[in-house]
């Protein structure tokens, strides 16, 4: 249920391999290579999912949106949050000198378990996160018994 982002940069260099200066470099390379579109089109919202004994949690990293840019959609035992991430731009003669935000539209889906009762699932919005809670339900035995004869 949930999603782990491979970054092939972070696996190779991590901190007690090399002096932090040489993989902050390594880290700019990496991501800054991509380009001002691309890092400025893909926002992907960080998530952790967490199992409670009468429930499932799902908590998203949305900061900066309101409640009404985000929509949740069910369909077919999948779980989609979907919205977009504004840049605020009001005042086009300021001058950007760094960008590290990420913009755009982002998807994220999960594929829930068979014991998710869907009617009572609910979601909330506090202090830039997105909190949807998935109550589990009693999983319906299709176990019989066959007598051989």
């Amino acid at each position: 249920m949930t999603l782990i982002k491979f970054n092939p940069a972070k696996e190779l260099f991590k901190e007690s391999m090399l002096p932090s200066e040489i993989n902050s470099l390594f880290d700019s390379f990496f991501n800054d290579g991509l380009g001002k579109f691309e890092r400025n089109v893909f926002f992907t919202p960080r998530a952790d999912v967490i199992e409670k004994e009468s429930h499932f949690e799902v908590q998203l990293a949305l900061p900066g949106l309101k409640k009404e840019e985000i929509k949740l959609d069910i369909n077919k035992n999948v779980l989609t949050v979907s919205g977009e991430r504004k840049m605020n731009s009001e005042n086009k003669d300021d001058k950007f000198h760094m960008v590290e935000n990420f913009y755009g539209k982002f998807s994220r889906s999960f594929t829930l378990p068979e014991n998710i009762d869907q009617t009572k699932i609910e979601a909330q919005l506090t202090d830039g996160i997105l909190n949807v809670t998935l109550p589990k339900s009693e999983l319906k035995q299709n176990k019989t018994s066959v007598v051989i004869k």
